[in-house]
């Protein structure tokens, strides 16, 4: 008897679990059913007088310069734009004035620090993507009038992803994803691949990001991963990051009557402890310039730093400590040549760190303990007037990004190549699609041969003279005739305003797996790029016949 009532507790807990694992099923197929429902829906857009354009991104929307520039190409275009984000760093002018747009904000939750233990984030995060979920649904549905398109930035995904679909959805709009990076590689990347966080922002956003009228992307690579590896429904198209045309190489003119506004000496006697790094500043001269009257004309001068940028999220994705171990051997190399021959070989080097994030004050601490008398480091917040004007007037680059996923491209580098300004940016695959090694930049994988370009650059180098570098002026000439031909705006309206514009079709194509993606590659000549690229399209209609 014993024997037969176990074994009956044993079958009533078996058709327990059983019933509650067919009751999670049938509850996930009618949720899926029900989007499916909804996502087959076509859009009715045809009631809307001037058409409307709402840009959605979970970030400082002034510290979003490629959202911004969408806002600035659909208000050319003729939208009324909406645009919903955290209030954070000063908007441009330009926008803030234009009474086409608007601007919904949010209340930004306070962000988890990189050196508190990981279960406070397990604790933390989903209190704060619901939250934010509630936020957005509210002001996406109710603050903005129905826009003909929701154009959202990725990542990142939670809670973004799954809450615009739902309001395109019950709006009956079109949605298009612009895919920055993947949220799960950011996600891997400070909790590793293995956390449950990341597996389940990774389902997530397969699920919620799977289907949309059009998916952007900012690399030939992540559209063929969009394509390919995760069968994105939805026309996929790559837009690349161009600056737009205010970023541009100051004269020397226009560099003296910048610095002497910035004063950037001001900042390296604050920031270092160096006094014999800067020299002397008299009247009509700056930091890099001198003019021998008042009126005369400006040149460089002679016994000037360097200037070399990098901007910088501050974040871990960009190991930092890469660049101060390069300045560090470039120093020792410099105390060791130059004190042992008449003059400088090997010139100073004034680094300027542009941006702010949340490994700021860590970094700062460590850059204040180094004991370097040929190289300096600042640290600045710029406007967003200034920071084209500072790259502009600089000698190099540097970009650090290292991409948690891959197949992102840095925005840095685009901004500094909008200036005509070389960069040597750290090497990962998909880089090559923006930095072409030894021909408009060069690439590095470690502090020393990072080290080795700066010595090879700036041995010898004519600071009063800097044109007459053949390496760098060579890389800036390749810069005017390739990557600066086509800006932002230019791009835009060739390859996504066509899009935006016929959504209708844009829409049909969205209910089969998109075209491949084929969209002009920026190379240096056309015709290095033509058999490789023609190889791929070969490649790209033998998978889609199959």
């Amino acid at each position: 008897m014993e024997k037969l009532a176990e074994l009956n507790r044993e079958n009533l807990n078996y058709d327990k679990s059983n019933s509650i694992a067919i009751i999670i099923g049938l509850a996930f197929m009618v949720l899926f059913r029900f989007i499916g429902y909804l996502a087959s829906k076509p859009p009715k857009v045809a009631a809307i007088g001037k058409r409307g354009f709402c840009l959605v991104v979970l970030g400082d929307i002034g510290h979003s310069p490629r959202m911004l520039l969408h806002a600035r190409s659909a208000l050319n275009a003729g939208y009324k734009v909406d645009v919903i984000g955290y209030k954070g760093s000063q908007l441009p002018e330009d926008l803030e004035s234009n009474p086409s747009i608007h601007f919904h904000y949010l209340t930004a939750l306070p962000r988890v620090s990189e050196s508190l233990p990981r279960v406070l984030y397990y604790l933390f995060a989903p209190i704060k993507a619901v939250v934010l979920a509630f936020q957005l649904f509210y002001v996406a549905m109710f603050r903005v009038a129905a826009p003909e398109v929701y154009l959202v930035q990725n990542p990142p995904s939670i809670p973004t992803l799954h809450i615009m679909q739902i309001v395109n959805w019950t709006k009956q709009r079109h949605l298009v994803i612009d895919w920055h990076n993947y949220g799960s590689t950011v996600v891997a990347h400070r909790l590793g691949q293995q956390s449950i966080f990341t597996k389940f922002v990774a389902l997530y956003e397969r699920m919620w990001g799977y289907k949309a009228t059009i998916h952007i992307t900012v690399s030939r690579a992540m559209a063929r991963e969009l394509l390919y590896k995760f069968e994105k429904r939805g026309k996929v198209t790559t837009l690349y990051d161009r600056a737009p045309e205010h970023f541009r190489q100051l004269s020397v003119d226009e560099v003296h009557n910048f610095h002497a506004e910035l004063k950037l000496e001001t900042l390296v006697k604050e920031q270092t402890l160096n006094s014999n790094f800067l020299p002397a500043i008299g009247a009509n001269q700056t930091l890099l310039t001198e003019k021998k009257t008042a009126s005369g004309p400006a040149t460089f001068r002679a016994d000037r730093p360097v200037l070399i940028i990098s901007s910088t999220s501050w974040t871990a994705d960009e190991d930092f400590q890469i660049l101060l171990d390069a300045a560090k051997q470039y120093d020792d190399l410099a105390k060791l040549e130059n004190g042992n021959k008449a003059g400088s070989i090997y010139r100073k080097l004034l680094f300027v760190i542009t941006g702010k994030g949340p490994l700021k004050q860590h970094y700062e601490e460590v850059i204040s303990k180094m004991d370097l008398e040929n190289v300096a480091f600042i640290t600045t917040w710029l406007t967003a007037e200034d920071y084209p004007l500072l790259l502009g007037s600089a000698d190099l680059g540097v970009s650090l990004h290292t991409s948690t996923s891959g197949v992102d491209l840095p925005m840095k580098v685009v901004d500094m190549f909008g200036c005509a300004l070389p960069v040597c940016a750290y090497k990962y695959p998909t880089l090559s699609e923006l930095v072409v090694a030894k021909s408009n930049g060069l690439v590095f994988e470690n502090a020393g041969e990072l080290k080795s370009q700066f010595a090879q650059l700036f041995k010898n180098f004519p600071l009063d003279k800097p044109e007459t570098q053949a390496q760098l002026e060579g890389m800036r000439h390749v810069l005017r005739n390739s990557f600066q031909l086509t800006r932002w705006s230019e791009n835009w309206n060739e390859m996504l305003l066509p899009l935006l514009r016929n959504l209708d079709k844009t829409w049909a194509d969205s209910q089969m797996f998109a075209e491949r993606p084929v969209e002009p590659v920026y190379t240096l000549d056309p015709r290095d790029a033509a058999a490789p690229l023609e190889d791929d399209l070969e490649d790209d209609d033998q998978l889609l016949d199959e």
